[in-house]
């Protein structure tokens, strides 16, 4: 996570190799992501919630089949550029859904 900033891809700013790492490693990165999504660096919020939203679309389509719009507004639809209270509340809401997935989770 220490790298998520190094080595943004040319045409996609908002990409790094560690963002693509981690989204491949699914819901313990996600976990591991979350304060970045408090970070007062913007890009670093913006290259967290990819992280975010690669491994909960993944998470979605692996285990639900369910609709990943849905539950990105369920969890607060966390935006970067959203104002601290409003991230706070988003990244609480994904923490009790990682729980929740967590849980569901095959051993």
């Amino acid at each position: 996570m220490e790298n998520i900033n190094a080595s943004p891809e040319p045409l996609h700013a908002d990409f790094t190799s560690e963002v693509r790492a981690l989204v491949r490693c699914g819901l313990p990165a996600a976990r591991a992501i979350l304060p970045l999504l408090m970070s007062p660096d913007e890009l670093t919020r913006l290259r967290a919630q990819r992280v975010l939203e690669g491994v909960s679309r993944s998470a979605v389509a692996d285990t639900w089949g369910g609709d990943w719009a849905l539950l990105w507004h369920d969890n607060g639809d966390y935006h970067w550029r959203a104002e601290a209270g409003k991230r706070q509340s988003a990244v609480n809401r994904w923490l009790a859904w990682l729980d929740r997935a967590a849980a569901a989770a095959p051993d």
